[in-house]
């Protein structure tokens, strides 16, 4: 029989105790035994690694958040550290690693693949910044419980007929904003593909203006606004108020957006995408990437996988936003 240890890593996505449930639940029928790692990587070098509990890991399915937790753990990058981890893992008789994480993620479990282990990785991110899938697990969830915030804020925005710039989780990538943006007809977005100065927001504004005279929305992505040189949200915010008549309202989103609870699309894609590991195993193949395009499942080298490029979305920006 063999063992796989199982680790969620970095930010936490709603579908992670999906992925989970899912591995226990066809675990005996792939001849296969489920082992949780606690608190990512972290938990590794520490070796916490624990057998699961089969039925109370099946009651997971639609909790969100990681029930064996996470970490950011940057001494994964150390040698020493890295085959700490290895003989963990070899002193617990593991065969296979499945690392649930976002793109960093990936690139630890790259580094003990290098040392020997069979690793394969699931996109668990809520930024949907993994290039090898089309849609990370996690991403629709989380696009869910923005749209619905924005839909509230817009509500309040229309009574007063103000102006709500809202803060788009995502970090480097957009994916986030640009689909939210799309799905509520936000007015305006602010992101690297679609930047405006603080003068070219307030004409902007003013074009909009001529169409919309209640609420309008903007949403702008996190760790953009305020770095290398461009103004900060609040300088934005006090350039409008003091160049037109018009009251801005400040809304961070925040962790608030991790926390939703799983979509039926995240659910299904989660529990594909963990048959295709077991089907990989079962075939003798390791060190896979897996991602999705729509709904085919599809494996990836881990080489090829981390040099992969995320797509640009100026099409989609184009296309709605100007």
């Amino acid at each position: 029989m063999k063992r796989i240890a199982i680790l969620t890593s970095g930010g936490d996505a709603s579908t992670m105790n999906k992925c989970l449930s899912t591995f226990v639940t066809y675990a005996n029928e792939n001849n296969c035994e489920i082992y949780f790692i606690f608190n990512g990587y972290k938990g590794l070098y520490n070796n916490e690694i624990f057998k699961a509990n089969y039925p109370e890991t099946k009651s997971w399915w639609d909790l969100p958040g990681s029930k064996i937790f996470s970490s950011r753990f940057t001494d994964i990058l150390k040698e020493e550290v890295q085959k700490q981890m290895v003989n963990n893992l070899k002193n617990a008789g593991i065969d296979y690693l499945v690392v649930i994480g976002g793109d960093g993620s990936y690139k630890g479990a790259k580094l003990l693949s290098t040392h020997g282990v069979n690793v394969f990785c699931l996109p668990g991110t809520i930024d949907n910044d993994v290039s090898s899938s089309t849609y990370s697990i996690g991403f629709d969830t989380c696009l869910n419980v923005v749209v619905n915030s924005i839909k509230q804020i817009k509500s309040c925005m229309n009574s007063h007929a103000t102006i709500a710039m809202v803060e788009i989780m995502g970090r480097h990538c957009i994916d986030l904003t640009v689909f939210a943006g799309i799905a509520t007809e936000a007015d305006i977005i602010i992101t690297p593909e679609s930047f405006y100065s603080p003068q070219e927001l307030v004409n902007k504004i003013n074009e909009k203006r001529k169409t919309n005279k209640r609420g309008l929305i903007i949403l702008y992505v996190e760790n953009f606004l305020g770095r290398d040189g461009i103004p900060s949200v609040q300088e934005y915010i006090s350039y409008i108020s003091s160049h037109s008549k018009e009251s801005v309202k400040l809304n961070v989103l925040g962790y608030t957006q991790r926390g939703g609870q799983p979509t039926a699309m995240d659910l299904v894609r989660a529990s594909m995408m963990v048959l295709k590991v077991y089907e990989l195993i079962n075939n003798n193949q390791s060190n896979k990437i897996i991602g999705n395009n729509e709904f085919e499942i599809l494996s990836f080298d881990i080489e090829s996988g981390l040099a992969m490029e995320n797509p640009s979305r100026k099409e989609l920006i184009e296309k709605f936003f100007k």
